[in-house]
């Protein structure tokens, strides 16, 4: 994947994966109303949830480079 914004490199990673916003929340150890709120740009990652995340994507063998808040 090429550089985006956080939000679709969210909605990105959730499809590759064949997740619904729910299962990518429960996943992550956050809320379904979190992930919905990255997806639709509406909130940025902490840093906290970012680095859950890009772990969460490495685990899944999933390149992320370039993600951004």
């Amino acid at each position: 994947m090429g550089t985006k914004q956080f939000s679709e490199q969210v909605k990105a990673v959730r499809t590759a994966l064949n997740l619904s916003q729910e299962e990518l929340a429960h996943a992550l150890g956050v809320s379904f109303a979190t992930v919905n709120r990255w997806e639709n740009g509406k909130t940025a990652p902490s840093k906290m949830a970012l680095n859950l995340f890009k772990a969460f994507c490495k685990k899944e063998n999933l390149n992320i480079s370039g993600v951004e808040r």
